[in-house]
C-alpha cells in the first residue's frame, strides 16, 4: 500500500524523538515505519518502496552515512535527509557528496521537518516529469535513417548534447536542420526551453528588438517592456535558423552577446545576464559570404566551432524506405485514418526520383496521396508524375555544377579521391579543399 503523500522509513536510536518524528509525519498523510536499529531498517528497505529515509547520522551498528549510501545505491530516486545534534561543515559536505537531498540539525520543529521533506519530493517528481518530457520529445523529434551519414549524425548528437559548444547545422532546405537542433537540445541537460527564430523572416530593423527585447519608450510604439529571446532562452537553446540572412549590422552585437553572455536591451542601460547554448543553421556557403564581405569572419568562426552537415536525400537513398514507413505511418495516426501500403514499383520509383525539397518534399507528397488515393495499396499508377535524376545541366548555379561534377567523379571512382581528381582535371589537394568547402561527405 502506498500513500497519497508517500511511504517513508525513519531510522534513529533515540526512541522518544523516533516516535514523535513518526507521528508528526502520519499526522500530514504519510506512511511510515520506524527502526531504532538502523541495520534493521535497511533491511526493511529491501523489502518496500520507499519515497523518502529520514536518518539519524551517529547511531550504533551503523551510521546514517552509510545508510544514506546504501539507499541510494538500491534506488537513486529516494530522498534522504539526515538529521544530526553535532553540525559541522564536514559532516554537511560528506552527506551532500553522497547525495543526500537534505541536512537538518537538532532541535528542529517537525513543521520544518515536513517542509524540508515536501520540497524534496517535489524536486524528485518535477525531476522525473522533465525527463518523461524530454523522451517524449526525443521520440517526436526522432531523426528516422539508418544510412552510414544518418548513423554518424546521430553518434555526433549524442557527443555534442551535453556540451556548451556552439553548433553550425548545414545542409539544404528540408533536410531537417532544426530537427536535429531539437534533438541536441532534449538530449542535452538543460532546463530552460527550446527557442526557435528564423533570422530570414523579420526586417533586419525588428530582428534586434525580437533577440534582445527592448526597454519602454525605446522606440514609437514600444508602451512596455519585453523580454527578447535570448532572454526567453535562458539556461535553454536559441536555435537561429537562416543565420546567413543576420543583417550584417546586427552581427557585432550578437558576436558580443555569445562570448559574453551579456546584452543590453534597447532603450535600456542595464547589462543583462544569460545562459544559452547557441545552434545555428543555413543552408547557404557561409564561407562565399565571408570572402565577399557579407558575414564577420569572427563571427563565422564563433559560430561553427561544431559543424554537423545533413546530406542532401539523393545523397542517402538507402533511408527512403524508412522514412516512408515512418511517415506512412504518422500521416495515418495524424489525419485518422486507415493505413495505406506503398508498393515496392512505388517506392522504387520514389528512389530514382531526385527529391530537391529533400525529407519534406518526400513527406507532403506521401501525405497527398494517402489523402487522395481510394486504394489501400498505393502503386505506380496512383504517383503524379516524377522525373528521374536530373541531368547536370538543369541549373546554371556554379556552386551546383561543382558539387554535382565531385560527385559524379566520386562515384565513378568508387569514391577513390585521387581517381576522383583526375576526372575532374585538377589537383587531390584542390579536391579535398573543395569537399570541404562544399560540405561533402562521401566516406
Amino acid at each position: 500500500m502506498k500513500s497519497r503523500k508517500g511511504n517513508v522509513l525513519v531510522i534513529d536510536d533515540e526512541k522518544h524523538l523516533l516516535e514523535v518524528i513518526k507521528l508528526g509525519f502520519e499526522e500530514d498523510g504519510y506512511i511510515v515505519d520506524g527502526f531504532y536499529d538502523p541495520v534493521k531498517a535497511v533491511e526493511r528497505f529491501d523489502e518496500k518502496d520507499y519515497d523518502a529515509v529520514i536518518s539519524d547520522i551517529r547511531m550504533p551498528g551503523m551510521s546514517g552515512i552509510e545508510v544514506l549510501k546504501y539507499c541510494k545505491e538500491q534506488n537513486p530516486k529516494v530522498v534522504v535527509i539526515l538529521i544530526t545534534a553535532y553540525s559541522s561543515v564536514e559532516s554537511a559536505i560528506e552527506s551532500m557528496k553522497a547525495g543526500a537531498s537534505d541536512y537538518i540539525t537538532k532541535p528542529f520543529r517537525m513543521a520544518e521537518l515536513l517542509l524540508r521533506l515536501g520540497e524534496a519530493l517535489k524536486m524528485v517528481r518535477i525531476e522525473e516529469m522533465n525527463i518523461n518530457l524530454r523522451s517524449e520529445k526525443i521520440k517526436e523529434y526522432e531523426f528516422i535513417g539508418g544510412s552510414g551519414k544518418i548513423n554518424e549524425i546521430k553518434e555526433k548528437i549524442k557527443k555534442v548534447a551535453g556540451t556548451d559548444s556552439p553548433i553550425l547545422i548545414l545542409g539544404e532546405s528540408g533536410t531537417g536542420k532544426e530537427l536535429v537542433a531539437n534533438l541536441i537540445h532534449y538530449n542535452s541537460k538543460r532546463t530552460g526551453k527550446f527557442v526557435p527564430v528564423n533570422c530570414s523572416a523579420f526586417p533586419s530593423e525588428l530582428l534586434e528588438s525580437e533577440l534582445f527585447g527592448y526597454k519602454k519608450g525605446a522606440f514609437t510604439g514600444a508602451d512596455k517592456d519585453k523580454d527578447g529571446l535570448f532572454k526567453v532562452a535562458n539556461r535553454g537553446t536559441l536555435f537561429l535558423d537562416e543565420i546567413s540572412a543576420l543583417p550584417i549590422g546586427l552581427q557585432p552585437k550578437l558576436l558580443r552577446a555569445i562570448q559574453t553572455m551579456k546584452f543590453i536591451p534597447l532603450g535600456g542601460t542595464k547589462v543583462e545576464q544569460v545562459y544559452v547554448r547557441i545552434i545555428t543553421a543555413t543552408n547557404k556557403d557561409i564561407e562565399t559570404l565571408v570572402e565577399k564581405g557579407e558575414f564577420r569572419e569572427d563571427l563565422y568562426y564563433r559560430l561553427n566551432v561544431i559543424p554537423i552537415y545533413i546530406p542532401p536525400l539523393r545523397e542517402r537513398k538507402e533511408d527512403i524506405p524508412i522514412l516512408a514507413e515512418f511517415f506512412i505511418e504518422k500521416i495515418s495516426k495524424r489525419l485518422n485514418i486507415k493505413k495505406k501500403e506503398f508498393s515496392r514499383e512505388s517506392i522504387e520509383k520514389f528512389i530514382e526520383y531526385d527529391w530537391k525539397g529533400n525529407v519534406r518534399e518526400l513527406e507532403n507528397l506521401i501525405e497527398r496521396m494517402i489523402v487522395l488515393e481510394d486504394s489501400d495499396i498505393i502503386d505506380m499508377d496512383s504517383i503524379p508524375k516524377m522525373s528521374k535524376k536530373s541531368e547536370m545541366l538543369n541549373t546554371l548555379n556554379l556552386e551546383m555544377l561543382e558539387r554535382q561534377a565531385i560527385l559524379k567523379a566520386l562515384e565513378r571512382s568508387e569514391g577513390k579521391k585521387k581517381k576522383a581528381a583526375q576526372l575532374l582535371g585538377v589537383h587531390p589537394s584542390t579536391l579535398y579543399r573543395k569537399l570541404t568547402k562544399l560540405n561533402i561527405d562521401y566516406t
